[in-house]
């Protein structure tokens, strides 16, 4: 697995590949190409204004900023794969603004057993992983028809979660975050959670919180500088949230 912040774009820009029971995450944005495969269970995935429930053998492609949350149903297992469209540049200029209808397919039987070669090493050998994209990338663009994206510069959700996504690290407040994509704070607020979607504080703890376990998990650094450097002001209220999400304290994840 590699997870490089690029901080002079103020974005995640990285290659992901991890192997996730459970997976949950909540609506955010990224810039890269995103994979998911079912390979165990049912899955909710939402992708833009599609909802899906997907089951063991579906694949999902998740395009640079696209609004996107994955959420359980029982038990499940996801394959997640993500990388920066320049990884295949040969399809950037064919991809870029467009998005896949529908944005799920069918992996067969060649996909399953890359997917294994690559758990089976230890997620070490990228060259499997870079074929396991190109043979996804290959079945969706014979299976989907690729659409433009509608534009998100007047779609106020899509501006509140990008924005969200890039500035979660900061001392961010809906007031701040309204005034910088140009709406009040009580309109907002009401885009925010209409429709039962999460409001901007679950939205913008579950990202930091996310990115702090990642942190946890991948390098060897105080608790107290991830808390801090993942946006949360103090490291009682860093301890406070994370035990309200995954259950244990951050010492304990890390020993796990």
């Amino acid at each position: 697995m590699k997870y490089v912040i690029n901080p002079e774009r103020g974005i995640s820009d990285f290659f992901y590949c991890q192997n996730i029971k459970n997976y949950t995450a909540p609506p955010h944005v990224h810039s890269h190409i995103e994979f998911a495969y079912i390979t165990d269970g049912c899955l909710n995935v939402t992708i833009g204004e599609n909802n899906l429930e997907l089951v063991c053998g579906d694949m999902a492609i998740i395009m640079p900023y696209e609004i996107h949350s994955y959420k359980p149903t029982g038990d499940s297992k996801a394959f997640i794969i993500a990388c920066p469209p320049n990884y295949f540049s040969e399809y950037k200029e064919i991809l870029s603004g467009k998005v896949f209808v529908p944005p799920y397919t069918k992996f067969c039987a060649s996909q399953n057993a890359i997917i294994s070669e690559i758990i089976e090493n230890d997620f070490k050998d990228d060259l499997k992983k870079k074929a396991l994209i190109y043979c996804s990338l290959s079945d969706f663009l014979n299976s989907c028809e690729l659409q433009n994206k509608k534009s998100f510069e007047y779609d106020l959700y899509r501006k509140a979660i990008v924005y969200i996504s890039e500035n979660y690290k900061e001392n961010l407040t809906l007031k701040k975050t309204a005034f910088d994509i140009g709406v009040t704070a009580s309109h907002l607020s009401r885009v925010l959670n209409s429709d039962e979607k999460p409001g901007f504080t679950e939205i913008l703890n579950s990202l930091r919180i996310n990115a702090a376990k990642r942190m946890l998990q991948q390098q060897n650094i105080p608790i107290t500088e991830i808390a801090l450097e993942t946006g949360f002001g103090s490291i009682r209220n860093f301890n406070r949230i994370f035990k309200k999400y995954f259950g244990m304290n951050p010492r304990d994840v890390r020993k796990k």
